[in-house]
């Protein structure tokens, strides 16, 4: 391969370790976003069950009730918001990882159409050392 074409195969494996670095940023999204939703879920899960209708009769009680439920709430409002900021990073790395796909692609096909100008040169040289060794025997073996 040319010149050319070895700096072209470089970048290549450049773009390609770039690329497999944005799967695992995505892979590494897409747990956060798992984490964060399961836990999301737990703290809905935990206020429900929490969530009933505290004693009237003693204030003290009553407010102790509501203070916990409404800690609760708010603790499933930051588990929310954490799910929703993790989705994000996901959609982001996704974004990232499909632009890296889209640089690479077109890189291989530079790389391919390199490779091929490579090898069709090739083809033209022995033919041309052929037609030479031809005209030099003055085509005996014909």
């Amino acid at each position: 391969m040319s010149v050319r074409g070895n700096r072209l195969a470089v970048v290549l494996r450049v773009r390609r370790i770039q690329e497999e670095l944005r799967q695992a940023d995505l892979a590494r999204a897409l747990a956060t976003a798992a984490a964060a939703e399961q836990e999301t879920r737990a703290a809905h899960e935990r206020y429900l069950a929490s969530a009933g209708a505290p004693d009237p009769g003693a204030a003290a009680a009553f407010r102790a009730a509501r203070e916990r439920a409404g800690g609760r709430a708010r603790h499933v409002a930051q588990a929310g918001a954490r799910y929703e900021l993790a989705l994000g990073d996901t959609e982001r790395a996704r974004v990232l990882l499909t632009e890296a796909r889209t640089r690479t692609s077109g890189l291989e096909r530079l790389v391919d159409r390199a490779r091929e100008v490579a090898h069709r040169e090739l083809l033209a040289a022995d033919q041309r050392e052929a037609d030479e060794s031809a005209s030099r025997d003055g085509g005996a073996w014909l």
